[in-house]
């Protein structure tokens, strides 16, 4: 092992995607990182089905490569019946990106990799003791028999579930439970099934090593004690499943909580927790690994600015407000989600409790959970989005060339939080009726300053300003762009 400096700029607890997808980077940001992880490798792990995006994430960290292994299976279709309880939807899974992995594999090269760009690795091992000296974290930390004291400015949690105690834990859905197993894949299933019932749904899916995994989502009130009779009890009930009850003769069932909940103090003296340790998903969603690296990736921005500036709150605020967003978008999609199943009109306790949920912080007020619950019981507008034809760039700033143009009366700005050059920072975001969101940038172009210099100005000289910035192509679709949603208009 090698020789650990006196002081880490950021160590991190846990070694699964979340805490390695911070680490590789703050090394890349040139920060000296520690990391403990308790298990050894390879270990067996499930969450194995990767949404398209998490393609993006592993290309950017320029680890791409680990995604391409002959045993992971690609474009895998799937048969669904949701909205329609006659009605099996085929979904084709050439075009969808998504990706089943072997996670214990997966996790091994990922960690290798993440060593091999300067990590300091303690594996296995356990944490002790974690004392905030007022400063940074004094950690106590036991490895083959011998104990060992790391410093860090920053500690990071990506322990998990188990990382966030049952206590400090605000549940954003009500409780689950999965009961899973796997039966031998001889007939070479290859396609996903998804099928709700009417007291939770279901899914499966090949996986590596000829398996096919299937997983049962339920009510824990509504839980069975023998878990094999609850599963059996629920694939019977299906279309899909219940021709597979026959093979799962001596197949060891597992179960586990898939209760969704977050952190009621995330950010705590530069205890920060990531990945599941701040949040869960719904297992309705298949983009958990995916959104815990994606996150990942904005607290290495949020530690790269606290480090910069120890006194600013910009880096804490920016953290908070982003997994705010994730939580009341993911309740608010999932609670869509689960009233257009066919089973919610039968008005079953799962079902209900899933489109009626009222977060709850009574027992959990925190700062925190006080701005989540004000942004959780805010209303929800509505955007409608609207079709719209390839727009002719050349063709309309042709007809535009000598057009005086003002900006829009009905535009407003409002202070946000953005990034710029790896760190936090405060800039103005565009409003307008015509935008679905607070709008910073545009193709990586700030707009407000665009839209303070152009008011009275013909659309030739705004293209002439803005190809001193830009290239003549980027300038003209931006120029379109904010004729076209009548950002500015003639004069």
């Amino acid at each position: 092992m090698k020789i650990f400096p006196e002081t880490f700029d950021v160590f991190i607890l846990g070694a699964g995607p979340a805490g390695l997808c911070a680490a590789i980077r703050l090394l890349d940001l040139g920060y000296t990182v520690g990391l403990l992880e308790q298990e050894e490798f390879p270990r067996a792990q499930i969450g194995e089905s990767l949404s398209p995006g998490i393609r993006n994430i592993f290309e950017y960290l320029n680890a791409g490569n680990l995604l391409d292994d002959s045993m992971y299976l690609n474009k895998i279709s799937a048969k669904v019946i949701w909205e329609n309880k006659e009605h099996i939807y085929e979904r084709s899974g050439q075009n969808n990106g998504g990706i089943i992995v072997d996670r214990s594999k997966l996790d091994q090269e990922l960690i290798k990799f993440t060593v091999s760009k300067g990590l300091y690795l303690i594996q296995p091992g356990k944490l002790k003791k974690a004392i905030n000296s007022g400063n940074g974290w004094n950690l106590e930390i036991t490895h083959n028999s011998s104990e060992i004291k790391i410093n860090s400015k920053i500690v990071l949690d990506g322990r998990g579930r188990k990382g966030t105690l049952l206590n400090e834990r605000v549940p954003v859905a009500p409780p689950a439970i999965a009961v899973w197993t796997h039966i031998d894949n001889k007939a070479v299933f290859n396609e996903a099934f998804v099928e709700a019932v009417d007291d939770g749904w279901l899914w499966g899916s090949p996986v590596c090593g000829n398996r096919y995994r299937i997983m049962a989502f339920t009510d824990t009130v509504k839980f069975k004690k023998n878990s094999e009779l609850h599963l059996l009890d629920l694939m019977h009930k299906t279309k899909l499943f219940a021709p597979l009850t026959n093979q799962l003769k001596d197949s060891l069932i597992e179960t586990c909580s898939v209760t969704s909940f977050v952190s009621q103090t995330p950010w705590n003296n530069q205890f920060i927790k990531i990945g599941e340790a701040a949040f869960t998903l719904d297992p309705l969603s298949s983009t958990g690994v995916e959104k815990a690296m994606r996150f990942s990736l904005q607290v290495a921005i949020a530690i790269n600015t606290y480090l910069k500036d120890q006194d600013s709150e910009d880096p804490k605020n920016f953290y908070e407000e982003k997994l705010i967003e994730s939580v009341v978008n993911h309740a608010h999609w999932t609670a869509d989600y689960y009233q257009n199943s066919w089973a919610c009109n039968d008005k079953t306790e799962f079902w209900i409790k899933r489109i009626n949920f009222q977060l709850d912080i009574w027992n959990h007020k925190t700062a925190f959970t006080t701005k989540l619950e004000k942004e959780f019981n805010a209303e929800q507008s509505i955007f409608e989005h609207k079709q719209t034809a390839p727009i002719p760039v050349d063709y309309i700033l042709q007809r535009l060339w000598n057009e005086e143009i003002v900006v829009s009366s009905n535009i407003t700005f409002k202070s946000v939080y953005a990034i710029d050059n790896d760190c936090v920072v405060i800039k103005q975001a565009l409003i307008h009726p015509n935008l679905e969101r607070p709008l910073v940038y545009l193709d990586q172009v700030e707009l407000f300053p665009i839209l303070k210099s152009i008011n009275g100005k013909v659309i030739s000289d705004i293209v002439a300003y803005l190809n001193k910035f830009m290239t003549i192509e980027k300038s003209k679709k931006i120029v379109v762009f904010l004729f076209s949603n009548q950002l500015i208009a003639f004069a």
